[in-house]
């Protein structure tokens, strides 16, 4: 869940929903060993109270209760969000899955807390109503904050994205969410972004009926002598297959998508090095649940993995930062706002006539801002992948990584253009040929240059490393100098983007 501003307050809303949990209308069942409590990391998470064993179910929750919403076709599974707050299906089946969610809330929120007759405001009150994420600064708080270009750059496009998505929302409801408001809908997407888990399966819960009711007429069948054994089993395997069909077949085929939000299992946070819990869906209990994947000693937080996120992820849209997280990554400028003079002068020398030309005709050299201007970034970022290598990179940034380093086509370009001419004639005069090393020297200096680009991207910082960890250090033991929840996530998110670029130019020493 979102790190957010906690308070006296919500944690005694928290205390309500543990309560209505345990209610037999909810129909939620909590293991008694787990509490929703304070996260070290801040906000609130699951903790145990006692040990708990190795695959221990220690929160199950209907999947009735649960809510979903099925894209491409299927929307939220509260019809009366549909019924009631949706003028144009066809066009708001066409919105994000999180647009869809964000009215859905609003219905859940606004207009009615009720989802098949179970009232579900302990739940809503529970949730965060202020969030940490950029999206909420100003732009100088951005600038000054995070001093990482590509972070406002996608900020400013999710904004832009956003706002269009909203006005396509409006323009397709009835009504009846008339008084939705900006604000509201930017806390639907960021509580749906911040909760919800997806699955590819979207098939029917396990109904026994069916298998019941095709045992009698098997029964009957050959009570009557209506025909042979062979016969009733094949009809029985008919129905058998059908079901599988249904349920598993063609949901994958037609590439069908549920993002699913679980009340009291969406308090889990998320950890890429301590994951202790699996969410999984029961088929044949038609329930969703919460497991311990080892030994949990007692007054231990559980966590889950939200999958493999960078911090540009994390802060951008779950509004917190990980420390050494393995899958952050950098985004440099793309190699066309490099300084190519001052490769040049720590190569000894300038590059051959030509070099960027080819490698701008081989796409290696990335885009402009202008050239990215006009770029629907509502489809792009409504994609699978938000990773920095593909629809999150919309101009070619150069991209490191803390499990790989600076991105090999990156050198495979700078061998090809700090190459002599000597080894560009011996490479058959092809970039392709400069996926291995050349040769030392060759090698030498695309490293160099590689290197001398970090190193002015590193210097340029308004702030060195040293003076932000100095800055933390008297955050930590004073409580104090730092003004905003915001301003803190900001240093600790610029201290993990400078130790990831100096190890990485630590890596091309």
């Amino acid at each position: 869940t979102t790190t957010t501003t906690t308070s006296a307050s919500r944690q005694k809303r928290v205390s309500g929903l543990e309560e209505w949990a345990k209610t037999k209308e909810a129909g939620i069942q909590v293991a008694s060993g787990l509490a929703i409590q304070e996260s070290k990391n801040a906000g609130l998470g699951l903790v145990t109270t006692n040990s708990v064993e190795p695959g221990t179910v220690v929160v199950t929750v209907p999947a009735s209760l649960a809510l979903s919403v099925e894209i491409p076709r299927g929307g939220p599974d509260d019809v009366s969000v549909m019924k009631t707050l949706v003028e144009d299906r066809s066009a708001f089946r066409s919105l994000p899955w999180y647009a869809q969610f964000a009215l859905y809330l609003y219905k859940l929120d606004k207009v009615s807390s009720s989802k098949q007759d179970v009232d579900l405001r302990p739940w809503l009150d529970s949730l965060p109503r202020k969030f940490t994420t950029p999206i909420h600064w100003k732009p100088q708080e951005r600038k000054e904050w995070l001093q990482y270009a590509h972070m406002e750059e996608s900020v400013q496009r999710q904004e832009a994205s956003w706002k269009d998505i909203f006005g396509r929302l409006q323009s397709c409801t009835t009504s009846a969410a008339s008084r939705m408001t900006w604000d509201d809908f930017v806390w639907g997407c960021e509580s749906a972004r911040s909760r919800a888990f997806s699955g590819g399966y979207t098939g029917a819960p396990f109904n026994p009926f069916i298998y019941v009711f095709t045992l009698v007429l098997v029964t009957i069948y050959i009570g009557l002598n209506l025909g042979t054994l062979e016969q009733a089993a094949n009809g029985a395997a008919l129905v058998f297959c059908g079901s599988v069909l249904r349920d598993f077949v063609l949901p994958k085929f037609f590439r069908n998508q549920k993002y699913v939000i679980c009340p009291v299992i969406d308090m889990c946070n998320h950890d890429s090095l301590m994951t202790t819990a699996n969410v999984a869906y029961e088929f044949f209990a038609n329930a969703y649940s919460l497991s311990t994947t080892g030994s949990i000693q007692s007054n231990t937080e559980l966590f889950i993995s939200y999958g493999s996120r960078s911090n540009d992820q994390l802060l951008q849209y779950y509004g917190f930062v990980e420390q050494d997280n393995p899958h952050d990554i950098y985004v440099m400028p793309p190699l066309r706002e490099w300084d190519i003079a001052a490769l040049e002068t720590a190569c000894g020398g300038p590059f051959a006539t030509g070099r960027l030309q080819k490698l701008d005709r081989a796409g290696l050299l990335g885009k402009s801002v202008d050239d990215v201007a006009a770029v629907d970034f509502t489809e792009e970022e409504d994609s699978k992948s938000e990773d920095a290598t593909s629809e999150g990179n919309p101009r070619g940034g150069v991209v490191l990584s803390r499990s790989v380093g600076i991105d090999p086509a990156v050198i495979q370009a700078l061998r090809a253009l700090v190459s002599t001419e000597e080894e560009w004639q011996e490479a058959g005069e092809s970039i392709g040929n400069f996926a291995a090393q050349v040769n030392p020297e060759n090698e030498r200096r695309a490293r160099l240059a590689a290197r001398t680009a970090l190193e002015m991207e590193l210097a340029a910082k308004p702030t060195t490393l040293e003076e932000d960890r100095e800055l933390m250090k008297r955050f930590s033991s004073t409580k104090g100098g730092l003004q905003e929840d915001e301003e803190k996530i900001g240093l600790i998110f610029r201290i993990e983007k400078k130790k990831l670029l100096k190890e990485t130019i630590d890596r091309l020493q």
